[in-house]
């Protein structure tokens, strides 16, 4: 079986990756970090099934359903970090989605659906709802934009059988750690939530929050100043005198945030 594991986050990559190794099942893996490369790798590689992420930099999986060729479509599975719309889409039509952050009980669910819709030959019906899908959506389009505009304003932390709400107000700044962000908010406390740091900044409103390195995301508010270390290198400090160094992938959109000229 040939799958292709398609999102433009490396650690989300990963844990598919980890988990499809972990699993039972005899299988070639692929690897697409974009929407561009997706396109190329189905239409080459022609997988049995696609792990597909929704939202990507360069365009979402929609887009690249658009693009591939419908005659030769693999059973996909997608991933999602946003729990309105989208889900409800793949609901009405019956396709399986995994909601980040899912366990790995639900993914193995969700892979052996999707083998299971393989060997059972279903392709044609699964094409059929993939076309009603593409349809839905098409016509849905500023429903899609809405999803993206939808921010959080609280974030719901499980701890045993406790639920737990922070205020997204409340947060000073947020740190990665692995699979999880590390949320330290204005009472000086730390809470752990399991999501990438990529899909975190897509949930937060961006005139609030700005992501100034691969491992960290500040609230603009709470910057105290900006400091200009030589050779093009900026850090800043916050409220509570914590520093973080800007590095030069995140600079350029830094600095512009900040209307900080070059």
């Amino acid at each position: 079986m040939k799958i292709v594991v398609v999102d433009d986050e490396a650690l989300a990559r990963k844990r598919i990756l980890k988990l499809l190794e972990e699993s039972d099942v005899s299988m070639q893996i692929f690897e697409a970090s974009s929407g561009k490369e997706a396109i190329l790798q189905i239409n080459t590689i022609q997988p049995d099934l696609v792990f597909l992420d929704i939202q990507m930099t360069d365009m979402t999986g929609f887009e690249v359903l658009k693009k591939i060729n419908i005659d030769k479509i693999p059973s996909i599975i997608f991933v999602t970090a946003f729990d309105n719309f989208a889900v409800k889409a793949f609901e009405v039509e019956a396709i399986d989605f995994l909601l980040k952050p899912y366990k790995k009980e639900r993914f193995l669910v969700a892979l052996h659906r999707g083998i299971e819709k393989i060997e059972i030959e279903e392709k044609k019906v699964f094409k059929s709802k993939i076309n009603r899908l593409i349809q839905f959506l098409s016509h849905e389009d500023s429903n899609i934009e809405k999803e993206k505009d939808m921010f959080l304003d609280r974030i719901v932390l499980k701890t045993g059988k406790k639920y737990r709400f922070v205020k997204v107000d409340e947060i000073k700044f947020i740190v990665s750690s692995a699979y999880y962000a590390e949320i330290f908010t204005v009472n000086d406390e730390k809470h752990v939530y399991r999501i990438s740091m990529s899909d975190f900044i897509k949930r937060l409103d961006s005139e609030k929050f700005i992501r100034v390195n691969r491992s960290t995301i500040v609230c603009i508010n709470r910057i105290n100043e900006v400091i200009s270390e030589g050779m093009g290198d900026y850090s800043i400090i916050m409220n509570d005198k914590k520093t973080f160094s800007v590095s030069k992938n995140f600079r350029n959109s830094f600095l512009k945030k900040m209307k900080i000229k070059l």
